[in-house]
């Protein structure tokens, strides 16, 4: 028979009573720190708010300065730069209009300015290429109106071609505007008639030693097609060869003209010595314009002064001129210069004057002879000159 055990253990309720007061310490705390932090949030809110725009605002003013300070740093940079160029770049004044080079001892006018178009730019909208072969058998062929601009007639006027001794134009229209006494007298050397013997050049016959005007010089380029003559020119123009060429290809360049560049003064066969028949067109134009180009150009017959090997002088002759007057008679050719080389033919640019005063410009490459190009430029004067 089981008793029931009705013994008190006064210990263990001790022990579980404290652990329930420890309970509820801890709980109470707990509520009242809780408490605490709810009182708390409101002031941490506003801390941290207060603190962030502390921080907005000196961020603020620290670009708020740095943008200042880099606003007056620029401002008196441009202002130093300003002052500076002010003192380096001196106030610009009006360039005055250069004053035309008055020639001394000036070749006699004899052939009067024609009325020219203004520039160096052709129209070739309209060009006629209705020539046949058996009218005008060179492979170039253009004839221009000079008064107007307009090109009449052309066969590859605009192609690229080496222009043999028509390269004298631009060589005398070059010396022309750099000579300003044309009677002062210049030596010959064994360098000028060794260049025209070395290439194989055609000569006006002037030798080592000769002593001879400018004038003599142009003259003696253009009639008879000189290279001792053209080398000589180089010398009394500029300080070398090489400057006096780089002043032909400026002159090119003043011009406009996009499809020459020259790499000699006479035409000598060069891969990079071309033109094209619309330039050396308006090479011809310039130095129509120029008053001493225009009177060496129409000379037929000239004579030099007295050189060691002809006391009375050379007589020079322009070939085309003397005998193109032959065979065309409707008007007069005022200038002709003629040229040759194996690359290029026989081939040559000239200028006649119509009725009523217009200009015409003809110009002709690789004819199969000197005779031909004569024709070639007769047929086109023909049929379009007025």
């Amino acid at each position: 028979m089981d008793y029931l055990d009705n013994s008190f253990d006064e210990e263990a309720y001790r022990e579980r009573q404290q652990r329930r007061e420890r309970m509820k310490e801890q709980k109470r705390l707990q509520e009242k720190k809780r408490a605490y932090i709810r009182k708390l949030i409101p002031f941490i809110v506003i801390g941290v708010i207060a603190v962030i725009a502390i921080i907005a605002a000196i961020v603020w003013g620290i670009r708020a300065l740095s943008s200042n300070i880099s606003q007056k740093k620029e401002q008196k940079i441009q202002e130093e730069m300003v002052q500076a160029e002010a003192m380096v770049t001196p106030t610009p004044t009006p360039e005055p209009t250069p004053e035309k080079v008055v020639v001394q001892n000036m070749l006699p006018t004899t052939v009067e300015l024609p009325d020219l178009n203004e520039g160096y730019s052709l129209n070739t909208g309209s060009a006629s290429n209705a020539i046949s072969e058996e009218d005008v058998q060179s492979q170039y062929a253009s004839l221009i109106n000079a008064t107007t601009g307009q090109v009449l007639v052309s066969r590859n006027g605009g192609d690229r071609m080496n222009p043999a001794s028509m390269t004298k134009v631009m060589t005398v229209l070059v010396a022309s505007e750099h000579i300003t006494d044309l009677e002062d007298v210049f030596e010959v050397t064994l360098d000028d008639t060794d260049f025209a013997y070395v290439n194989d050049l055609s000569c006006a016959g002037f030798g080592a030693g000769d002593k001879v005007p400018v004038k003599d010089l142009l003259y003696g380029a253009i009639m008879p097609s000189g290279g001792e003559c053209c080398h000589a020119l180089e010398r009394y123009v500029a300080d070398s060869e090489e400057e006096f060429i780089q002043m032909m290809n400026d002159k090119v360049q003043e011009l406009g003209l996009t499809g020459t560049h020259f790499t000699n003064s006479a035409g000598i066969y060069n891969e990079n010595h071309y033109t094209t028949l619309y330039d050396i067109s308006m090479i011809m134009k310039a130095a129509i314009e120029n008053d001493i180009c225009r009177e060496v150009l129409h000379e037929h017959i000239y004579n030099t002064v007295a050189v060691a090997e002809h006391e009375e002088g050379l007589e020079l002759s322009n070939w085309f001129m003397r005998r193109i007057e032959d065979k065309y008679t409707k008007t007069e050719v005022m200038g002709a210069k003629t040229g040759y080389v194996i690359e290029s033919g026989n081939c040559a640019v000239s200028y006649t004057i119509g009725t009523d005063g217009t200009v015409y410009i003809c110009a002709t490459g690789n004819a199969h002879s000197a005779w031909r190009a004569i024709f070639d430029h007769v047929f086109l004067y023909d049929k379009y000159v007025t």
